[in-house]
């Protein structure tokens, strides 16, 4: 029953782990997005 325990607590730590980093990668490919949105209207 122990072991059963554990396992469910690192899945549901690696799950918690990769939806961060899922959310961090999409917040940082916002971010530059709308950097280089700004900077072509700075050009033109």
């Amino acid at each position: 029953m122990k072991d059963v325990k554990v396992d469910v607590r690192v899945n549901v730590g690696v799950d918690a782990a990769s939806t961060i980093l899922l959310l961090a990668s999409a917040a940082m490919a916002l971010f530059f997005y709308k950097q280089n949105k700004q900077e072509k209207l700075k050009a033109s």
